[in-house]
C-alpha cells in the first residue's frame, strides 16, 4: 500500500513538473516571434547566389593557425598542470582533465603576449616563433605526460550529441566571416588589428577599450599575426576561430566534471545541451566576444575550488589563482567571483583546527589571482591614475583623452538599464522568469540577449534537491558560487553575456539534482530529461535563425564577397568603402553615431566612445553658427563627417536637445546641426539614415 502510494505521488510530480515546463516552454516560443517565428523566411538568407569561391583558401589557412593556436594552449597548459600535480585521477573525466590543460596554457600565453607588447614585439616572426616553440614543447608533452583521451559517444547517445554539436558547427562558420558585433568592431577586433598595425599595446588614442583588461585578446593579436602571412582575411578569420574556440572547450569541460561526479552519460550530455542551445552563448562565440573564455575560466576555478576544499594542496590553489586570474585579465566583473571565493573559504574554514592555515591557503590562492591579472590593471593605472579606468571615476578619479567622470557615471546609468530594474524595482523578483522567458537581444530592458528557458524549468528541482536531499559538496560549492554572483549581476549591470560564467555550474548542479531526485521519483527524472531536451530544442531553433538572419556560409565557402557581405549585414558599411576608397590616405574622418565601429574604416578616425554624438554636442552648443562649427571642426584636423543622423534632427528623440533651455533655443541649434551634417554644397554622399560631409 506504501508503494502504491509513492508510486501515485512520484506520477503526480511528473505531472506537475511535466505541466509547468510546458508552460515555461510556450511562454518562451511566445516571445520569439522576431526570430524563430520568421525562421521559414530567414532559411531563404541562405541562398542567393553561388556557394563556392576561391576566398575559401583563405579561411582554410585561418583555422590551421587557430589550431596552431589551440595546439599551443595544450602543450603549455598539460605540462603545467603535471607540474602542479592537478592531473585527474577519475577514470571518467578525461574531458575535463584536458580541458585544464588548454586553458592553463591559454593563459600562459595570453601573459606572454602582454610581454611581448609590451616590448614593442608585435610581429609575425614573434607569432611563429611562439608557435615553433610551442610545437617542441608538445613533443617533449607527448613524450613525457600519460595523456587519457575521452571515449567517443555513439549508438542513442548521438541524437543529444547532434544537439550539442549543431550550435557549435554554426558558430564555428559565423566566426569564419567578418564581424558584424557592435563590440567586435569597436575593441575584441579592432583593438588587437590596431595593436598588430603598431607592433605593440599601447593605448589607442580615443579608444577608451585599449584601456581595459584584454587577456583574450591577446589571442587574437597572436591569430591575426600568424592569419597575416597569408592574407589580412585569413588573419581576421584567424582572430575568430581562435575566440571561438573556447566555446567547444567549455561545453567539454561541462561533459567532464559532470562525469566526474558520476552524473550518467546521458544527464552529463542534456547539461552539456543545456549550456550548448543557449542562443546568446552562440552569439559570444561567433561574434569575438570575450564571454565563453571568462565563463571557462570561472567553471575551472570552481572545479579547482571544489577540489581544494577536500584537499587544501598547494597544486590546486596555484591552479584556481591561474584561473582566477585569467578571468580577471578578461573583464573585472571577475570580482563578483572573487568575493564568492573568500565566502566559501570562509565557511571552509569555521569549525576547523587548523582554520588559520586553511584561510592562508584559500587567500593565497585569491592573492595569486590578483597578482596574474595586475599587468593589465597596473598598466592602465600608470597612464590614467586609476586602475579600474574607465569606471567609477567618480569613486577613484583617471584621466585620459576622450573620457571624463560625467560620461563614466553616464555608462554606469546605462547599465543600470539592463533588466528594466531602474524603471520597475518588482524586476529584482522576476529576474528568473523574465531573463528565461522575455530577453531578446538588442533591447536593454529585456537584457540585451536570450538565455532560453531550460535554467527556469531546472531552478525548482536544483533548489527541491538543496533543501532535501544530501547533494555533494561540489554541487554545494558551485550552486554557492552560482547565486552569489547572480546576486552581484542582478544589482549591477543585468546584461545577459554576464550572466553566461555561472551557466555551466547551473547546468551541472541541474542534471547532478535530476539524478539525484531520480532516484526516488523514477518517472521524475524521465520528465524532467525529455522537459531539457525540448527546452533545447526551441534554443538550437533560436541560434538557426539567429544564423539564418546573418547568413555567413556564403562568404565563408568563398560564394560571396566580404564587401557584399558587410554591406548585406551592416547598413552603413557603403559609406565606409566610400571613405576607404575615395578619400585620401590621411584624411581625417569624424565619426558620428556610427555604431563605434572603428575596424572597418582604414583612415584616420575620431569618434567618440559610447557615447557618439558627445563632441558634436558640445561644440553646437558653443557655436553661435554653422560657420563656427565647421570652423571648430577644422581646427580638430577633420577632413570629412560621417554621420547617422536619422533621429538626431528629431526634437522629441535628439541627443543634442537640452531639455533645460527653451523650445526656440534648441530648434535654433538643431538648425544649425543640420546645415552642418546635411550641407547640401559639400555631401558627397547621403540618405535619410546616414550623410558624408566634406569639410574643405
Amino acid at each position: 500500500m506504501a508503494q502504491k502510494s509513492e508510486n501515485t505521488n512520484s506520477n503526480t510530480s511528473a505531472i506537475i513538473f511535466a505541466v509547468f515546463a510546458v508552460v515555461c516552454i510556450v511562454a518562451f516560443l511566445s516571445f520569439r516571434g522576431g526570430d524563430v517565428g520568421q525562421l521559414p523566411k530567414l532559411v531563404g538568407n541562405l541562398g542567393g547566389g553561388p556557394l563556392f569561391g576561391n576566398a575559401v583558401v583563405e579561411f582554410a589557412y585561418g583555422v590551421a593557425a587557430s589550431i596552431l593556436i589551440l595546439f599551443s594552449w595544450f602543450s603549455a597548459g598539460t605540462l603545467i598542470c603535471q607540474f602542479l600535480g592537478v592531473t585527474s585521477e577519475f577514470e571518467n573525466s578525461p574531458s575535463r582533465t584536458l580541458t585544464c590543460g588548454f586553458a592553463a596554457g591559454a593563459a600562459f600565453w595570453s601573459i606572454i603576449w602582454w610581454f611581448l607588447g609590451i616590448l614593442g614585439l608585435y610581429s609575425a616572426y614573434a607569432a611563429v616563433v611562439c608557435v615553433v616553440a610551442a610545437i617542441f614543447n608538445g613533443c617533449y608533452v607527448f613524450l613525457v605526460v600519460p595523456l587519457k583521451w575521452p571515449k567517443l559517444i555513439t549508438g542513442s547517445k548521438l541524437p543529444l550529441l547532434g544537439l550539442i554539436v549543431l550550435p557549435v558547427l554554426l558558430a564555428l562558420i559565423s566566426a569564419l566571416a567578418p564581424p558584424t558585433a557592435k563590440d567586435a568592431l569597436l575593441y575584441h577586433f579592432a583593438v588587437p588589428r590596431a595593436f598588430v598595425a603598431q607592433h605593440s599595446n599601447a593605448f589607442i588614442d580615443g579608444n577608451i577599450a585599449s584601456y581595459l583588461a584584454l587577456g583574450t585578446e591577446m589571442q587574437s593579436v597572436w591569430a591575426m599575426l600568424l592569419g597575416n602571412i597569408f592574407s589580412p582575411r585569413a588573419g581576421e578569420a584567424a582572430a575568430g576561430v581562435t575566440t571561438f574556440l573556447f566555446f567547444p572547450l567549455l561545453l567539454l569541460a561541462i561533459y567532464g566534471w559532470a562525469r566526474e561526479l558520476n552524473i550518467s552519460r546521458n544527464l552529463a550530455l542534456i547539461a552539456t545541451a543545456i549550456a550548448a542551445t543557449v542562443p546568446s552563448a552562440y552569439h559570444v562565440a561567433s561574434s569575438g566576444y570575450i564571454d565563453l573564455s571568462l565563463a571557462l575560466y570561472v567553471t575551472l576555478a570552481t572545479y579547482g575550488l571544489t577540489r581544494w576544499w577536500k584537499e587544501q594542496t598547494w597544486g590546486w590553489v596555484i591552479l584556481i589563482g591561474i584561473f582566477l586570474g585569467a578571468a580577471l585579465s578578461i573583464k573585472l566583473t571577475a570580482v563578483f567571483v572573487f568575493a564568492a571565493f573568500a565566502l566559501i573559504v570562509l565557511l571552509r574554514a569555521r569549525g576547523a583546527e587548523n582554520a588559520g592555515k586553511i584561510v592562508g591557503l584559500g587567500f593565497a590562492a585569491l592573492l595569486l589571482a590578483g597578482v596574474i591579472a595586475s599587468p593589465w590593471y597596473i598598466r592602465t593605472w600608470v597612464a590614467t591614475g586609476s586602475p579600474v579606468f574607465p569606471f567609477y571615476m567618480s569613486i577613484w578619479p583617471g584621466k585620459a583623452n576622450g573620457w571624463d567622470v560625467e560620461r563614466s557615471n553616464l555608462f554606469q546609468g546605462m547599465n543600470s538599464q539592463y533588466g528594466g530594474a531602474d524603471t520597475n524595482k518588482l524586476n529584482y523578483l522576476t529576474a528568473p522568469a523574465r531573463v528565461s522567458i522575455m530577453a531578446q537581444p538588442e533591447q536593454p530592458a529585456n537584457y540585451d540577449g536570450v538565455l532560453g528557458v531550460a535554467f527556469l524549468i531546472g531552478l525548482p528541482l536544483l533548489v527541491w534537491a538543496l533543501w532535501k536531499f544530501d547533494l555533494a559538496v561540489e554541487i554545494k560549492i558551485m550552486s554557492g558560487v552560482a547565486a552569489i554572483v547572480y546576486l552581484f549581476w542582478l544589482f549591477s549591470s543585468e546584461q545577459l553575456r554576464y550572466l553566461l560564467p555561472i551557466v555551466p555550474l547551473l547546468a551541472i548542479a541541474i542534471a547532478a539534482s535530476v539524478e539525484t531526485i531520480g532516484g526516488k521519483k523514477g518517472s521524475l527524472k524521465t520528465v524532467a530529461q525529455y522537459a531539457f531536451i525540448a527546452a533545447a530544442v526551441c534554443g538550437t531553433l533560436t541560434t538557426v535563425a539567429w544564423f539564418c538572419q546573418r547568413a555567413p556560409l556564403r562568404v565563408v565557402l568563398g560564394g560571396e564577397t566580404r564587401d557584399q557581405y558587410l554591406t548585406r549585414n551592416l547598413d552603413y558599411y557603403p559609406y565606409y568603402q566610400a571613405v576607404n576608397n575615395d578619400t585620401a590616405p590621411d584624411a581625417r574622418i569624424w565619426l558620428i553615431n556610427m555604431r563605434r565601429d572603428t575596424y572597418n574604416i582604414d583612415r584616420p578616425v575620431f569618434s567618440d566612445y559610447l557615447f557618439e554624438d558627445w563632441t558634436l554636442r558640445k561644440m553646437l552648443w558653443e557655436s553661435r553658427s554653422v560657420q563656427e562649427l565647421r570652423a571648430k571642426t577644422a581646427a580638430m584636423g577633420i577632413k570629412y563627417v560621417l554621420t547617422r543622423h536619422d533621429f538626431l534632427f528629431d526634437f522629441d528623440r535628439s541627443t543634442l536637445v537640452d531639455e533645460k533651455l527653451t523650445r526656440a533655443e534648441n530648434e535654433a541649434k538643431l538648425k544649425i546641426a543640420r546645415e552642418f551634417i546635411l550641407d547640401p554644397t559639400n555631401t558627397i554622399r547621403s540618405d535619410t539614415k546616414f550623410s558624408l560631409v566634406k569639410l574643405f
